[in-house]
């Protein structure tokens, strides 16, 4: 009889050789209508300013310690709005072995069962090049925490929004990450990094920051609640708001989540919000100044999964990529945080039409 460990290889490696899509993405008029006028978009793209650009450039933040070069994407305001649109794209990886190897300890995959995607910008702003640009002087700053198996490009579609809105956004790969862009070394861990990046942040790009703030995405929100000061505004998504540690943030922190996401039940979810926090209702979301501790919870059946809250496209890749593993997963009892949930719903475009204007909303009243 075939190994376990042999038959997820040979599927593994089938998969790359010679699997195409096997799931057909249903148009956005199937999905559920959210507020923020949903039905105006179109494909994976979100609302944005018309006169508002964008500029992306990828940075190395070297490490010496750990003897690794982690990859840095970065979106920001173009010192000179008058720009002209330039071909951007996102190099976006994922590495079947780093999945197996985080989820389910598996060491045998082979390297080479990856794929690498170009991703392109989700809104309709112009678009650039940032890479000979230099970064605006003082703007707010905003670290964006991708989740476990998650990626640097993750939160691409609310950083170019907020790009659009004056804030420079940096989203470092954190050892978890699905794109396996850098080997996992004992001991280099998430603060170690952010550490670093800050420090480049500050000495090196010269960035004088107005203000900071940080989103987290699931595993991404204990990163959220454990980087900077009181100072730093915070946004957890599909994550809990407050620190295990018990330690007060004392500081600004909105928390958006949803009773469809798998990881949630309302349980855990009443466990996990402080009595503080303010719940606001989706209809009326923006009608007036937001709280400081707010909390957005999507209490419906057709509220979004635990990977609805990502870019599409991101999500796109994964769907077009791991469907033919997600049989052999279900049967081994491998998580795949709502993965089978979202290859049906495909709501991305939805969620984020609501999400993006509140977190925008959110940064520029507590950071700007």
């Amino acid at each position: 009889m075939m190994t376990r460990k042999r038959c997820i290889h040979g599927i593994a490696v089938a998969m790359v050789c010679s699997v195409p899509l096997l799931v057909e993405a249903r148009p956005f008029g199937n999905q559920p209508a959210f507020a923020f006028n949903a039905d105006n978009l179109q494909g994976n793209n979100v609302e944005a300013p018309a006169s508002s650009a964008v500029a992306y450039k990828e940075l190395k933040i070297k490490i010496p310690t750990f003897d690794v070069d982690v990859p840095v994407a970065t979106w920001f305001p173009p010192t000179n709005d008058e720009v002209e649109p330039t071909t951007v794209a996102y190099s976006h990886r994922i590495s079947v072995k780093r999945i197996g190897t985080l989820l389910a300890g598996l060491d045998f995959i082979p390297d080479f069962v990856a794929k690498d995607f170009v991703l392109g910008p989700t809104t309709n702003a112009k678009t650039t090049s940032g890479e000979n640009m230099p970064y605006p002087n003082s703007p707010p700053v905003v670290l964006l925490a991708h989740g476990f198996l998650g990626s640097r490009f993750d939160l691409s579609h609310l950083a170019e929004a907020l790009a659009q809105q004056g804030f420079v956004c940096f989203c470092p790969e954190y050892p978890e990450s699905l794109a396996s862009s850098y080997a996992k070394k004992e001991g280099l861990d998430r603060s170690i990094i952010n550490d670093y990046l800050l420090s480049t942040i500050k000495d090196d790009l010269g960035i004088k920051a107005k203000s900071y703030g940080i989103v987290g995405h699931s595993l991404g929100c204990g990163t959220a609640t454990s980087t900077g000061d009181a100072s730093w505004t915070r946004v957890c998504i599909a994550g809990p708001p407050v620190r295990r540690d018990g330690v007060q943030l004392g500081s600004n922190t909105l928390a958006i989540t949803s009773l469809n996401d798998g990881l949630v039940t309302r349980s855990r979810l009443e466990s996990m919000l402080p009595t503080d926090f303010v719940r606001l209702e989706e209809a009326t979301l923006l009608d007036k100044p937001l709280p400081p501790k707010a909390v957005l919870i999507f209490d419906r059946d057709d509220g979004p999964n635990h990977i609805s809250f990502l870019a599409g496209n991101v999500n796109d890749s994964m769907v077009s990529f791991l469907s033919p593993l997600l049989p052999v997963a279900q049967a081994l009892s491998i998580p795949v945080l709502d993965f089978d949930k979202y290859k049906i719903s495909r709501d991305s475009v939805a969620t984020s039409n609501v999400v993006i204007p509140l977190v925008s909303s959110y940064l520029k009243q507590y950071m700007m």
